[in-house]
Formats: C-alpha cells, sequence, structure tokens
C-alpha cells in the first residue's frame, strides 16, 4: 500500500520542478587576433542578447595550454587584458560592445594563445513587480558558456607544421588505427583547413577521405607544439612501417 503513495509523491514533486535553461545570448566574433602593440592590440566584441528576459554575463580572459591530444587547460589572464565592460546586464534583445586591449608583452617572441570568456551569472534577474508564483515552483538553471579564440600574434608570425610521426596503433575500440603527430615549429598557430595526408606502407600509398580526417580538419596546433591524431587504417593500406605526405590550407 505504501508504494503507490510514494509514487504519487514523485509525480507531484517533477510537477513543481521546472528546468530553466538559460536565456541564450551570443558573442561576436568567436575569433579574433590582436597585434602585441599599437591600435591593433585592442579589439571589439559583440555580447547580444537574443530572450525575452534581461541576463548577466561576466566576460574574462583565460591563458590556453594544449596537450598532446588536444585537451585544452586555463590558467587565469586577467592581469594581461583590460576588459570593458567586464561585467553586463543586457535587457532583452540588447546588444553591448566590449573592447578588450591586451596589457601584456609588447615584443613576445611568438605567438600568444587565450580564451575569451563570456559567461552568464547565476543571477535572478525576474522583475520584482510580477506577482510570485502562487505555486512554489523549482529551478534548474543551465548556463551558458563562450569560449572564443583570442590570439596576441606578433607581425610576420608563421605556422610551421610538419609530420613529426606515424606509427600503427588499435584505437580506443581496439580497431586498427594510425597515430599520426604534426609538429608546429613555426612562431603562429596553425588551424587546419583543406587537409590532403597519403600514408605508405611497402610501396604503396593511400590517400584519405575527408571522413577519415574529420579528427584533424579545422583543429588547432598551436606554436611549438604537437598534436596527435587517432585516425582509422585504411583497409587498404599494407602492413610495415608507414611514412606520410601531408598539406593543409591556413585561412
Amino acid at each position: 500500500m505504501k508504494r503507490p503513495f510514494k509514487l504519487l509523491l514523485t509525480v507531484l514533486f517533477l510537477a513543481l520542478v521546472r528546468v530553466n535553461p538559460a536565456m541564450a545570448f551570443q558573442l561576436r566574433p568567436m575569433s579574433q587576433v590582436f597585434a602585441p602593440s599599437g591600435a591593433n592590440a585592442t579589439r571589439s566584441y559583440e555580447v547580444v542578447n537574443d530572450e525575452e528576459n534581461r541576463i548577466a554575463v561576466e566576460v574574462t580572459t583565460v591563458e590556453r595550454h594544449m596537450n598532446l591530444d588536444g585537451e585544452e587547460t586555463y590558467q587565469p589572464a586577467e592581469d594581461d587584458f583590460l576588459i570593458y565592460p567586464s561585467q553586463i546586464i543586457l535587457e532583452p534583445g540588447a546588444t553591448q560592445v566590449v573592447r578588450v586591449s591586451w596589457l601584456g608583452d609588447p615584443d613576445p617572441a611568438q605567438e600568444l594563445a587565450f580564451r575569451l570568456v563570456a559567461e552568464q551569472l547565476p543571477i535572478n534577474l525576474v522583475d520584482p513587480s510580477q506577482p510570485a508564483p502562487v505555486t512554489p515552483v523549482g529551478q534548474v538553471q543551465v548556463l551558458l558558456r563562450y569560449m572564443g579564440s583570442l590570439f596576441v600574434r606578433p607581425a610576420g608570425a608563421q605556422a610551421a607544421v610538419s609530420i613529426e610521426s606515424v606509427v600503427s596503433q588499435a584505437d580506443a575500440q581496439g580497431a586498427d588505427a594510425v597515430a599520426v603527430t604534426l609538429a608546429n615549429t613555426g612562431n603562429a598557430s596553425a588551424s587546419l583547413r583543406d587537409l590532403s595526408l597519403s600514408l605508405t606502407a611497402q610501396g604503396q600509398s593511400v590517400t584519405l577521405s575527408a571522413e577519415d580526417l574529420k579528427a584533424m580538419t579545422g583543429t588547432t596546433v598551436l606554436p611549438g607544439q604537437s598534436r596527435r591524431y587517432i585516425l582509422p587504417r585504411p583497409a587498404a593500406l599494407p602492413q610495415g612501417p608507414i611514412t606520410a605526405t601531408f598539406d593543409y590550407r591556413q585561412p
């Protein structure tokens, strides 16, 4: 007799809990290159509120680090930039221009990589003049965060990406795969577009398709760093040591 009562309580609880997704907003543009000094050391962004409610947004910067497999970690970088305004309350449909200025090294040896973070703050901005709901309502709020790419690039900096190694190995599911490691020996980041990669074993070459290269396409290799990509091994590629040729277009 107790089971239906517990089920009824569960149904009532779920009826009183309303999931309130974050109010949508936009950050534009999502990627910018700054000069380390001069007029182009300051750039402008737009934060746009697309919803019918007021929202609060905070804009910050973090230094961007990437390991061999492309996993990113971050460190605070507030002292390297001046952001104005850094905290915003946006009315419905409003747009706020945010100016970001580089305050760090005016002559870095290579490009520096950061993320511009625009994050909705968990603040209740409901109009106090509106009547409170008669029925108590629980809210599970899902907040929105944008992480744009921000590069501080000295004049003349260039990427230089080449193949560091190619080895056979199994992928995460145990299937035959090829691990291709690229090294960027230049002083600017590389964004990989229009890729071409051919693998050769025992004198037989196979050119990978766009589908095979989707793990690489559009990724970034930071200056002075390497990236490893696990790609499916073509069925037509013989066993044995592998060499490769590689090309790409830098936007």
